[in-house]
């Protein structure tokens, strides 16, 4: 759950800022290439797409590669021999899993609004998907064959000659379509409107069919649907929204410039689209649909001065700008990739109390349980020590001072220990919990391979050592020791523990 929720919010919180990075990355280099092909445009909002929903989901991951449960026995580095001082006893909950320094703690009320909010859009754009679906399904149904149609066949045979291409495509009828469209992926459907059947023209006819023959050839039906797939999980941000138009627009704009190079003169086919768009409804088709057609885009306008302007950018200048663009859409990703901001929800202090109490009391009597099976080994010798000490004065004294000795090295040794190490406690405890779950005990800073006190040696290791009771052995006693690096974090070795049994005296 910890791991799950804070990966949703890594990728939520980071997309607000990507994403809107990436669209005005994508602004500015469609407005550098405003002189030249459309299909430029194109590919640059559909690259602003695919960086849209890459960089989050790269970021997101970072998360779970750089879990501490994620870590492989091969990075596991070895300790050869262990030698392990008194440990410091982990105040507090020893139970709590504490977050890591480098992770943004959001309130729990704030994350869960966050993340609410975004599945909120995110199914309610599901919703709207699955319902165009089942519409253009609808669509494909009542679409009617125009096979015997001379006319219309010899517009497609003219334009099918015109674009090179042999594609069989099947071309219907419908009442239920305002303006031409294109259904399939695999056997593309052209389906006209009744009205355009009935006008006489043969150009608002070869103006249509020619339209729809170029989505065709550019399979942008099935291009379109992965493009609506990419969207589901963005659909909550602005940003998105916008490079989804652009997608559309610059997509009529790409097959225009193909009608007017390979079939129709570029004055003929802007008075067909004024007509054919004229036709088309008033509020956006594609919010129903999920088909591809002549109407799409809502920018009129700009596809007839499209058609009508001629472009004087020559091939040199336009290699420099393509190359400038590309450069500054994936330089400045690519550092927004690695920039990877990590959040979570915040611990409370009555993350504990919402245990019932029948479960907190069998907590507490087996964590009684287990100290008391590990007091009861050692009880023995402390009593022999004890009762030395008290006839023996020179033993005694003996024991002082070597105790105040072992107390200064001890500091020593802390001080340049806390220099060394990179990780804290509270995230040695937290990398220690990832790899065996369970109740913390003890938690200790110390280190092997000494040259002198207070110095390492260059083999020297620092590491941290919890102990804790896993959650399936409470019952045994038994305990885990689970060495950390203190430097990077890596999990040295784990080792079980069990109780020593007790010889009862006979």
């Amino acid at each position: 759950m910890k791991t799950s929720s804070q990966l949703l919010l890594t990728f939520l919180l980071n997309a607000v800022w990507q994403i809107a990075l990436v669209a005005a990355l994508a602004s500015f280099s469609a407005w550098l290439l405003r002189n030249s092909a459309a299909r430029y445009l194109h590919w640059v909002w559909v690259s602003a797409l695919l960086l849209s929903i890459g960089i989050p989901v790269i970021t997101a991951s970072r998360v779970l590669r750089e879990s501490p449960g994620t870590i492989s026995a091969t990075e596991i580095p070895r300790a050869n021999e262990l030698t392990i001082e008194p440990l410091i006893p982990v105040e507090g909950s020893v139970s709590q899993t504490l977050p890591s320094t480098d992770v943004f703690l959001l309130s729990p009320m704030v994350g869960l609004i966050l993340l609410g909010v975004c599945f909120g859009v995110v199914i309610y754009s599901s919703f709207r998907l699955c319902k165009a679906w089942l519409v253009t399904g609808r669509l494909r149904r009542s679409a009617v064959d125009l096979v015997s149609d001379k006319r219309v066949a010899g517009v497609v045979q003219l334009c099918t000659e015109a674009l090179e291409t042999d594609q069989r495509i099947r071309v219907c009828s419908s009442d239920h379509v305002p303006v031409p469209i294109t259904i399939g992926v695999v056997t593309p459907m052209i389906i006209l409107p009744d009205e355009l059947l009935g006008d006489p023209s043969d150009e608002l006819l070869t103006s249509a069919i020619g339209h729809e023959l170029i989505h065709v050839r550019r399979r942008d039906y099935a291009l379109n649907l992965i493009y609506e797939f990419l969207y589901l999980p963005l659909s909550f941000h602005p940003a998105a929204a916008l490079i989804r138009r652009r997608i559309r627009q610059t997509r009529e704009l790409s097959c225009d410039e193909l009608v007017a190079e390979r079939i129709l003169n570029a004055d003929v086919y802007a008075r067909s689209l004024v007509q054919l768009a004229s036709s088309a409804p008033t509020l956006g088709r594609l919010s129903v649909t999920t088909t591809v057609g002549i109407a799409d885009a809502d920018i009129l306008e700009a596809r007839i001065m499209s058609l009508l302007k001629k472009s004087k950018m020559d091939t040199r200048r336009k290699r420099m700008i393509l190359i400038a663009v590309s450069l500054l859409l994936l330089i400045p990703c690519l550092g927004a990739a690695s920039f990877a901001m990590k959040f979570d929800l915040k611990p409370t202090e009555t993350t504990m109390a919402v245990q019932e109490p029948s479960q907190q009391q069998k907590q507490r009597a087996d964590e009684e349980k287990v100290m008391t099976m590990r007091a009861r080994t050692g009880s023995s010798e402390e009593r022999e020590n004890e009762l030395r000490m008290e006839t023996d004065p020179k033993y005694r004294e003996e024991v002082i001072a070597k105790q105040e000795l072992e107390f200064k090295m001890r500091a020593v040794r802390q001080a340049a220990l806390v220099k060394v190490a990179r990780i804290n406690m509270d995230q040695a405890i937290q990398i220690a919990t990832s790899q065996k779950p369970g109740k913390v005990l003890q938690c200790s800073l110390d280190a092997e391979h000494w040259k002198e006190p207070g110095v390492l040696a260059e083999d020297g290791l620092v590491f941290y050592r919890v102990i804790l009771v896993a959650n399936d052995e409470v019952e045994t006693g038994a305990v885990t020791h689970v060495w950390v690096n203190a430097v990077d974090g890596s999990v040295i070795r784990t080792e079980k523990e069990l109780p020593r049994k007790v010889r009862l005296p006979e």
